[in-house]
């Protein structure tokens, strides 16, 4: 039997059985940061283990307004293959909150009914659910 990783023999120590694979625990590493797996939850990507850190860095999602990580346990909202916390999709001209809401589109801006009001030629109206 051989490593997966080293394909190098068992011999004496430990096997790490993880992805249906035998492993030196040594060798059983994140593929970004290469530090051990053993003996820690992991995430898996194209067969591809990563340590947590690193699987939160590269693949969680990012807020497209202030660009922090989207964390697992938040609620949050996408639109146009963008990720947003609620608290951040918002009116570009007074803030308010609109999530949940109907808002509108002018110049890569989201608007809110009321100031959809105030300016005109908005291209799109949207409601978000």
């Amino acid at each position: 039997m051989m490593c997966a990783k080293c394909a190098r023999p068992f011999t004496s120590g430990s096997i790490l059985s993880a992805l249906d694979k035998k492993w030196h625990p040594e060798c059983f590493v994140c593929t970004i940061c290469k530090r051990t797996l053993a003996d820690q939850s992991f995430h898996v990507k194209n067969d591809d283990p990563f340590c947590a850190n690193c699987w939160k860095e590269n693949f969680q999602p990012r807020c497209a307004t202030c660009s922090k990580i989207i964390d697992p346990s938040e609620q949050y909202m996408t639109y146009n293959d963008r990720a947003y916390h609620k608290n951040c999709f918002t009116c570009a001209a007074c803030h308010q909150s609109l999530a949940g809401k109907q808002f509108c589109i002018k110049d890569n801006g989201y608007y809110c009914p009321e100031h959809k009001l105030k300016y005109k030629d908005f291209k799109i109206i949207l409601h978000f659910k």
